[in-house]
Parts: C-alpha cells; structure tokens; sequence
C-alpha cells in the first residue's frame, strides 16, 4: 500500500509539472516563435544605398521616431524597372530590417521601389511585443502607407514574404488586392512546422497552439499570382510545405525548389539565376496586371 501511495505521488507530481509546462507553452509561445532584435547591424547608409527612411501609422504617415519604422529603397535600372512596380517586404521571425537588406536591395536592382518595414517591437519601430494578429495588422499598414501616401495603385504592388513573413504576405493578399506574391523558404501552417521538426511532440500542440499562421488553409482561394522559392537543404522549414502549399494553390503558380540552399542564402546560393527567375515569373504576369484578364498557366 505504501509503495502504491508513492508510486500514485510520483504520478500526480509528473502530471502536473507536464501540465506547468503546457500552460508555460501556452501563454509564453510568442516568446518562442518571435525573436526580435533592436540592434539594426547595418543601414542602406553605411551600404551607400539611395533610400529614404519611413515612419508608418496605421493611419499612414507617421512622425519620426513614432509607428512603424522602414526604408524606402527607390528602383534602380533593372530589367523591371519599365513596370513601375514597388515590393513590399515582409521579413521573418528573428533580427529585422538591417539582416534583410542585402537580399531587398537585389530587388531594388531589378527595378522594384522597396519598401523594407519592420513589425512592432523589432529594431526601432515600436509597440508591444509581436504576435500573430499584430504583425497581420502592421503589414496591412505598411500596404495602406503605399497605397495612400505613395498613391501606387494595387497593380503595381507586389508583396515578398520570407520565412514567417510568408504567411504574413498570403495574409495580406487575403486583406488587399496587389499584382502578385512572392514567398520565399516559408511554411504551410505553424502547428505542422512545429511537428515537422519534432522537438515539441511530446505536448499536445494542435491544443495548446495559438499563434496557427495556417497558410495551408488561406491559399486555395489565392486571386494573385504566386511563386514559391525554397531551398532544398533548409532545416528550418523544410521544402516540403512549400510544395505543399503550391499544390493547393490555384494557377497562375510557380515552385521553384534551390539545390544546396538553405534557409537563408538561397539567393546567395542561385546567384544570377535568383534574379532571372523572379524576373521572369514576374514579367509573364505584367499582361495579366495590365489588362486584367486571366494569364497563361505557369507551371
């Protein structure tokens, strides 16, 4: 009998530190999914980049120092730069705008006005620390700051998400109309990138689980074009849930899976052929933008 009470004690002790840690998981997750950092590590200034910096409201303009903060990095002569066309750039889960300048100013150089924003409380834009309907709400601000202060009409806007900013950017285009997405290294839903990599299979996750960022669900009613970039040796998302979420997607898609790449140099990894792929792809959708008619299926 003395041996069953113990062995009953041990039992309710082991259940309810398991029960601890799923609340801790549940009112401590955004700690988890986002890493911000305040520190920008470098500037289009330092990098002698032409750029205008930005303040946004979710009411537009905002004063400096106030709202969101972001660079303006005006189109240099690329192969695009005849459309007019202007990229929004969401950015992932961790660092902030000054990690993803490299990779925004490619864009620059194909012709893209980009405009590169930080969500609430990464880098110098401030606010409350970052979850799920927050960063939603931050890039349909940033989407109204170019609409309404730069007066870019919705067919000229594309909107690039990488990683988390992925499902922020399909959310957007659920919220706004725009010419088109481009998604890099993303995910198809929060609750399978957390199975995928296993490490909190031992809770029950779909239960505990309020940050879903559930792309899967959002991209079969997809009205805009769409091509997906992922590198083959990324072990943060894996490649599959880009697949994944082209499949359910409906024409005019493109998936473009990078031999050797991971999750954060696939651009560095393609070289040339990370510019004239996305140059393409965006090319053969400026008829469907500009007479608004349907396009030719890219496979």
């Amino acid at each position: 009998m003395i041996a069953y009470k113990g062995f009953q004690a041990l039992v309710i002790a082991i259940a309810g530190v398991y029960g601890t840690i799923c609340v801790a998981l549940y009112f401590y997750q955004t700690r988890l999914i986002f890493k911000p950092t305040l520190q920008l590590t470098q500037t289009p200034e330092e990098q002698q980049l032409d750029y205008e910096e930005v303040w946004i409201s979710p009411e537009g303009k905002a004063s400096p120092g106030q709202g969101l903060h972001g660079w303006w990095l005006p189109g240099l002569q690329g192969n695009l730069a005849d459309y007019g066309l202007t990229l929004l750039y969401l950015h992932g889960n961790s660092e902030n705008i000054g990690a993803n300048l490299g990779l925004a100013h490619r864009y620059q150089r194909m012709g893209f006005n980009v405009l590169l924003v930080d969500y609430r409380g990464y880098g110098q834009s401030m606010g409350p620390f970052p979850n799920e309907q927050r960063v939603y709400d931050d890039a349909i601000a940033a989407y109204r700051y170019l609409a309404e202060t730069h007066q870019i009409p919705a067919q000229q806007i594309w909107v690039f998400g990488h990683s988390l900013g992925g499902a922020i950017a399909i959310e957007l285009s659920t919220q706004r109309s725009m010419a088109g997405l481009i998604v890099q290294s993303t995910f198809s839903s929060m609750l399978q990138a957390v199975q995928f990599s296993g490490q909190y299979n031992w809770v029950p996750v779909n239960w505990i689980l309020t940050q879903r960022f559930d792309s899967i669900a959002k991209v079969p009613q997809l009205e805009v074009p769409v091509l997906y970039i992922h590198g083959l040796e990324d072990d943060t998302t894996a490649a599959v849930m880009s697949e994944q979420l082209y499949k359910a997607s409906p024409l005019p898609k493109q998936l473009w899976l990078v031999p050797e790449a991971g999750h954060n140099n696939v651009a560095d990894t393609a070289g040339l052929k990370y510019v004239t792929t996305v140059e393409t792809f965006v090319e053969q959708m400026q008829p469907t933008v500009a007479i608004q008619a349907p396009a030719s299926p890219v496979e």
